[in-house]
């Protein structure tokens, strides 16, 4: 690696069903990282919803088209522009553009070295998807995961098809070295002995606690936080952070983040 350069690890929120919190899990993971002291980017990775854009207020004179004309980095809207502790790159405001995987690919490439962690919210996946080169999941996620050491961020609901299909996703994809499951109850819900997790998993993923939707959780969404407080972040998150390569004495205190004003490339 040349001088001056960082190791960069790259993640993919997923899940094989909609509803799971992929997109609270991936924004709410980057302010953790960002928070504590982390260089970190999120790129919009879900073509037609890009539901971090719209969250993020990002409006659609910015795109991951950019990365072809200016560069990488200088495409990436630093923190101070989307009030997060981490850069955001949108996704493209062409969503049909047939040159999609490619530039979403090229982007990727060119920001490594530049960032600590790159967390890409993503689409549901299926095994339909995960075999076919033409979607967003084996033509871009399944590369850079069996052969460039990205890792899988995967949400599961816990009962229902969103159980059903998360499970039959994950034995699809076959990769538990790759692979972390934070798994999600609904609030009001009993949530499943953290045993019985780590028994259905066993051999397709690991796994890093349950998410219990609360109040609290509401409130961060409905009010439009990037995620949670630094030093409050939930155990599961924690653990997904110190699974991606966080160092976990981190989120003991408040780190200030960012080298950004640097990083120009």
């Amino acid at each position: 690696m040349a001088k001056g350069k960082r190791h960069t690890a790259t993640a993919f929120v997923t899940g094989g069903s909609g509803g799971v919190g992929k997109s609270f899990t991936a924004r709410a993971l980057a302010q953790a990282l960002g928070s504590h002291g982390y260089v970190t980017l999120l790129v919009d990775g879900n073509p037609g919803q890009q539901s971090q854009r719209a969250f993020l207020g990002v409006d659609w004179s910015r795109g991951i088209e950019d990365v072809g004309i200016s560069g990488a980095m200088a495409s990436v809207l630093r923190p101070r522009e989307v009030k997060a502790a981490f850069g955001f790159l949108p996704g493209p405001m062409a969503p049909q553009d047939p040159d999609l995987l490619d530039r979403y690919g090229d982007a990727l490439v060119r920001l490594e070295g530049s960032c600590d962690f790159i967390i890409v919210d993503s689409d549901r996946l299926d095994g339909t998807q995960w075999d076919d080169s033409d979607t967003f999941a084996g033509g871009l996620i399944r590369p850079l995961v069996e052969k460039a050491g990205a890792r899988l961020v995967f949400r599961v609901g816990q009962s229902g098809s969103q159980l059903d299909d998360g499970m039959a996703a994950l034995s699809a994809v076959g990769l538990p070295e790759r692979t972390i499951v934070a798994a999600q109850c609904a609030g009001g819900r009993k949530p499943r002995p953290d045993r019985q997790w780590r028994d259905m998993l066993d051999g397709l993923a690991t796994y890093a606690g349950t998410d219990v939707w609360t109040g609290e959780s509401a409130r961060i969404v409905d009010t439009g936080l990037r995620g949670f407080e630094p030093g409050s972040e939930p155990d599961w998150l924690v653990r997904t952070a110190v699974w991606l390569g966080a160092d976990k004495s981190r989120f003991r205190k408040e780190r200030k983040g960012g080298l950004w004003g640097r990083r120009t490339r």
